[in-house]
């Protein structure tokens, strides 16, 4: 098969119904009729043949039986962007509405291949916590770690590649952030660079490369999660790329499973805890210390919090 007009095209024209490479192509995009225009699923369809035999079984000897079928990385054009940006205003005001993103934008006019010097395929699959968004990402994003960390139409079609399942229906269409906002504008640079951090599958990724098991509390919460800890960790550019105050908020406020009674308001508390920092700035590089050199210029109010239940 070669990639030709493009035309409208049915899986049931190449493939058997109900067979491995059916299924494949079917579990892969779950399209109503499992009908794509041709330029989309030919790909697909050439993949799964080679892989799969009549019978599901590896078509060719040495290859995996579980090599996974995906698609090829893609960003999204401006024009992209912002018919993203448009689909979540439409999902506010409709927030019962289909959240399966139009195939022109995951795939046509709207977005390109991302580095086609290199096979990076991105797989269908669920992210519950920031941990597993987080390990797939580093994974998937080595080869490209430097030309990615910044570009906005790799994340923003990333979050809408992975929409229906990082952003599930039973979430508010008001906090689904999926979409990377353009720092061009000067005088919209400092929400634009937080709306970065706050990007679910962007903060994952960088929390989980920066902190690794220093963050495991926020890593093993939900992608979407956001309390306190959460708010002050990501909507702060200062904390989220500090060298230890991640360490220090979660080492003072949470036991390891659970985020400590009282913790936000009391004396010591995280509330206390960012009123304090402005003041220490005046003396100390805050955001460049370790952990536990933060723990020592504290104020004494903050001590009982230190492995303490609180």
């Amino acid at each position: 098969m070669r990639v030709g007009a493009n035309s409208p095209v049915n899986l049931r024209d190449h493939l058997g119904e109900d067979t491995a490479a059916w299924r494949a192509i079917a579990r892969i995009r779950a399209v109503p009729d499992y009908s794509l225009r041709r330029v989309v699923v030919v790909g697909w369809i050439d993949r799964a043949i080679d892989q799969l035999d009549e019978d599901g079984s590896a078509a060719h000897e040495g290859r995996a039986e579980s090599e996974p079928i995906g698609t090829a990385l893609r960003q999204l054009t401006s024009d992209g962007i912002t018919k993203s940006q448009h689909l979540l205003n439409y999902l506010r005001d409709n927030p019962n509405a289909d959240r399966t993103p139009p195939q022109d934008l995951l795939y046509g006019e709207y977005s390109r291949q991302f580095a086609t010097d290199l096979d990076l395929l991105v797989e269908p699959r669920t992210f519950s916590t920031r941990r597993e968004a987080g390990v797939y990402l580093a994974d998937l994003l080595r080869p490209v770690r430097n030309r990615v960390m910044n570009d906005a139409g790799v994340w923003s079609w990333l979050g809408m590649y992975f929409l229906t399942s990082t952003a599930p229906e039973a979430l508010s269409p008001n906090n689904m952030t999926l979409i990377f906002e353009s720092g061009e504008d000067t005088s919209n640079a400092g929400r634009s660079e937080q709306q970065t951090y706050r990007h679910y599958l962007w903060g994952s990724w960088r929390l989980y490369e920066q902190q690794g098991e220093k963050a495991a509390f926020l890593l093993d919460q939900a992608i979407h999660s956001w309390d306190d800890l959460s708010q002050r960790t990501f909507g702060s550019t200062c904390v989220f790329s500090s060298v230890g105050m991640v360490e220090v908020m979660l080492r003072l406020y949470t036991d390891g499973t659970r985020k400590k009674r009282g913790y936000v308001h009391s004396p010591g508390g995280l509330r206390h805890l960012l009123r304090v920092l402005p003041q220490l700035e005046l003396t100390y590089d805050v955001y460049g210390m370790e952990a536990e050199a933060v723990l020592r210029i504290l104020p004494a109010p903050f001590r009982r919090w230190d492995g303490g239940t609180g």
